[in-house]
């Protein structure tokens, strides 16, 4: 097993710094087993496990520590070694955004750090950055317990928690934020601490939504809640009854806690594997596995489905299967706004002449699109500020909302990417012209779901603004994770 001491990095440190590249330093340290480099076999399998085709960009190296003491000598190490290369951090890879990779530097990936335990006295799951959605599930439910964790099994468990976190247990527990009670923390001079209420507070707010900002969470530890096998039921359904889904998000985002323990999302898609057609699309979950409550989602159930599977089954399984398509040129937005049927009705209608500008620059079955909904009920905003504060912005809200999200994927490497981004851009502005017009605006984006070019530390408040300005200058004074680290989305440049 390999062992780097701080007393070694520190010794080693003048060598490191005046080492050839990054690269060399950290073998200077005693991390070259951890490396992989252009010439390795193995490179190019690591530069293609990202998600998006445009988040795989290819380092001068990649570094993959096992322990937080292997996070905090890589991450010294290459701040001493050069101060023109990049660093980035990454956890799943998820991100489309390419805030978890780099071209001009080292990343730093936490994929190794991936075990999860459970402590039955405490009732907390501690997780580690690296672990994906649907592998972590699989571990917890052996001891009949699970977490406010991702949908998707495939999303990496760091840049989950960091952003927010909306989940199936969002009804019950908030966002995923709201249930870590402690983080394992390496700042950028190497020192590794804990952030929690009692221990440096105002860091484990921050971090709950603050993103990359202050340090490299190493572990989450998570308040658990008991795992019986959920309800899943996805349909499909004809353009033409567009209306069911519609008023389906619009019923459960109006809903209050009575039925808390049921998720639903709707989406609108393009993709010519699924029907020649534009679709609508609606998931049911409810969480406890019932099978016969009433819900919005009613009306919608009782219409013909292309495509149906309704089953109760495992949190692990549910995500398993859950997992969006990978390998493409991924773009994504979001945007929120108040729970109002007319802009939700125009979100399908310019999701329509998306895809028709998309047709006309692309052949059908080179892209794929997705248009979701998802309902936020007000009763959710008092998450947050009753297990301890997040950076979010929402504490104060009373309006029931939507949160928006549109994506295209395109297949063909030499397709136009650009012009179908510009095209995805287009739209969500002519989003938010259309709520501005009847009031219906939310100055809330959702960072986990936001374009390289969104700013949702922004919108988060001034208060929290100033917070995270804040514990960014208290816990990294050199200002590391702004400039060293630039991937994200970063409070200084606000």
């Amino acid at each position: 097993m390999l062992r780097i001491s701080t007393v070694a990095v520190a010794l080693l440190g003048g060598a490191a710094a005046g080492a050839a590249s990054p690269c060399g330093a950290l073998k200077a340290v005693g991390l070259g087993d951890r490396l992989i480099s252009p010439n390795d076999t193995g490179y190019d399998t690591e530069v293609n496990s990202w998600w998006a085709k445009n988040s795989r960009q290819k380092a001068d190296c990649f570094v993959l520590p096992r322990t937080s003491n292997e996070v905090a000598a890589a991450l010294t190490t290459l701040v001493n070694a050069s101060d023109v290369s990049n660093i980035a951090v990454r956890s799943g890879g998820h991100s489309s955004t390419g805030s978890s990779s780099t071209v001009n530097g080292v990343t730093i990936d936490l994929s190794h750090l991936n075990s999860t335990s459970y402590n039955a006295e405490t009732n907390i799951a501690s997780i580690g950055p690296g672990g994906k959605w649907e592998y972590v599930y699989a571990e917890l439910i052996k001891y009949g317990i699970t977490v406010t964790g991702g949908r998707d099994g495939d999303v990496g468990v760091g840049g989950f928690l960091l952003g927010g976190g909306n989940s199936y247990y969002s009804g019950r527990m908030g966002f995923g934020c709201d249930s870590v009670v402690n983080f394992e923390v390496v700042l950028a001079d190497g020192t590794i601490i804990n952030a929690n209420q009692t221990a440096n507070s105002d860091l484990w707010q921050a971090l709950k939504g603050g993103s990359n900002n202050f340090g490299i969470v190493t572990r989450f530890d998570l308040e658990a809640v008991p795992a019986p096998d959920l309800l899943r039921d996805t349909r499909f359904l004809s353009f033409n009854y567009s209306y069911a889904m519609i008023d389906a998000v619009v019923g459960f985002a109006d809903s209050d806690q009575s039925i808390a323990d049921d998720a639903f999302f709707t989406f609108f898609s393009h993709n010519t594997e699924v029907s020649p057609d534009i679709f609508a699309a609606g998931v049911h979950v409810n969480t406890q596995g019932i099978t016969n409550n009433t819900t919005p989602f009613d009306e919608a159930k009782a219409l013909p489905a292309f495509y149906n599977v309704t089953k109760v089954e495992n949190i692990a399984d549910a995500a398993s299967e859950s997992k969006t398509q990978s390998g493409t040129w991924n773009y994504g937005l979001t945007l929120t706004f108040n729970n109002d049927k007319r802009i939700a009705q125009r979100c399908v209608e310019l999701h329509t002449e998306l895809v028709e500008s998309l047709n006309a620059l692309m052949a059908p079955e080179a892209y794929f699109t997705e248009m979701f909904l998802q309902p936020l009920p007000s009763y959710r905003w008092a998450f947050g500020r009753q297990n301890g504060g997040n950076v979010l912005g929402l504490d104060n809200l009373q309006n029931n909302a939507l949160l928006y999200t549109a994506g295209v994927g395109v297949i063909a490497d030499d397709a136009p990417v650009e012009e179908a981004h510009a095209l995805l851009k287009a739209m969500a502005a002519k989003v938010v012209d259309f709520a501005k017009s009847v009031q219906g605006e939310m100055d809330f984006i959702y960072l986990n779901y936001a374009d390289v070019d969104q700013d949702p530390l922004g919108t988060y408040g001034a208060s929290n603004i100033q917070l995270m300005k804040n514990v960014a200058a208290k816990y990294d004074p050199t200002g590391v994770f702004q400039t060293r680290i630039p991937g994200g989305y970063k409070i200084s440049q606000l």
